[in-house]
């Protein structure tokens, strides 16, 4: 009988040392987490406070080092976003696209093109290109995005993905001056130089003046060896009779 007791005895004091380690882990967690959190609360606020201040690129600095602790409020994300975009810093603005669409926040279109292109500005095509295909998984583009990310398509040599997104945007507005060009282009990059040259023919049959079309017209001429249909082409840009 003692020795029932004392062995229940022993599991209770391992159960209580058990709950005691458990609980002792929990509160050094808290301890170390806590002031990771409230400095990036504090960084946020100080980034406020700098704003205000007109001292913009202390407030970037602020704002990056709350970044990188993962502690910016979401309620502020879309104001540090505006500035950042105004600022032309392409990474703060970036994180801060990411930051909204995976939490579910809708970006529009227009913001997430303006941190595309400050990333392609920077140098970060693969950047660029991610973001936008981010975005566009998450909703469609407008025109001046969609223009962008097919370029950065084509750019990266993913050509079929281009044209698709090319002939997406002529479907819906065959009108579209810049798609089609862009499109034309395209096929010339892929040496399908015929096809180039009945894309732009196509274009000027539509808009007789486009500057754009027929420059893809004598380039495509010249690359399918008409020497003399591409520079009567070139004339005609030139404001020359041929």
């Amino acid at each position: 009988m003692i020795r029932c007791a004392l062995r229940m005895q022993a599991g209770k004091l391992r159960q209580y040392l058990t709950f005691a380690a458990l609980a002792m882990g929990v509160v050094a967690a808290c301890v170390l987490v806590y002031p990771h959190a409230r400095r990036g609360q504090m960084l946020v606020a100080a980034s406020e406070r700098l704003l205000t201040q007109g001292r913009v690129e202390q407030a970037l600095e602020s704002l990056r080092e709350a970044i990188r602790l993962g502690s910016i409020p979401l309620d502020n994300a879309g104001h540090m976003l505006d500035t950042a975009l105004k600022a032309g810093e392409a990474n703060v603005s970036r994180d801060l696209v990411l930051l909204l669409m995976s939490k579910g926040r809708p970006v529009a279109s227009g913001l997430v093109g303006r941190a595309a292109g400050l990333l392609d500005a920077s140098g970060d095509q693969k950047g660029a290109l991610a973001l936008l295909e981010k975005r566009r998984s998450l909703g469609e583009l407008e025109a001046p995005e969609s223009l962008h990310l097919a370029d950065l398509l084509r750019r990266a040599d993913r050509f079929d993905e281009a044209l698709s997104l090319y002939t997406d945007m002529l479907t819906k507005n065959p009108g579209d001056t810049a798609a089609g060009a862009d499109r034309a282009e395209t096929l010339l990059w892929m040496g399908r130089v015929a096809e180039a040259e009945k894309a732009a023919q196509e274009m000027l049959t539509r808009k007789p003046d486009s500057r754009a079309a027929r420059l893809i017209l004598a380039r495509s001429m010249a690359a399918g060896g008409n020497a003399e249909g591409a520079i009567a082409e070139y004339q005609k840009l030139l404001g020359e009779k041929p």
